[in-house]
């Protein structure tokens, strides 16, 4: 649940904290098969996520790291390697991304709908 600069990405730890997030970019939340029980918390640019129907979502990654604050991470590979998310599968690994994570009225980060990916 920490990323290679050793920063906490697990949603538990980071449910009260204020996220700096940049315009276009949404909180969502993956799931590591290593760490089934936690949720770690990625920010992601909008257009490489499907709507609500699971299209419209453009090919390829931009991600920044929510822990160190490291930006620009065009790859999926290069960006899951940063916050230590094993990837079993090859194909869709964008998949590994399964919450959009959404704030409550008191603050409270917390996981919201699914991701819906197809194909």
């Amino acid at each position: 649940g920490f990323c290679q600069a050793g920063k906490d990405l697990r949603l538990v730890s980071l449910c009260m904290e204020p996220i700096e997030i940049p315009a276009g970019f949404l909180l969502v939340g993956a799931k590591s098969p290593n760490l089934p029980e936690h949720i770690l918390v990625c920010a992601v640019d909008k257009r490489f996520l499907p709507d609500d129907h699971g299209k419209n979502a453009l090919l390829g990654f931009s991600g920044n790291c929510i822990g160190c604050g490291e930006r620009g991470f065009r790859y999926f590979t290069e960006f899951s390697n940063h916050i230590n998310l094993k990837l079993t599968t090859q194909p869709k690994k964008q998949k590994h991304l399964k919450y959009y994570l959404v704030r409550s009225s008191q603050g409270v980060l917390s996981k919201g709908p699914l991701i819906c990916w197809k194909g």
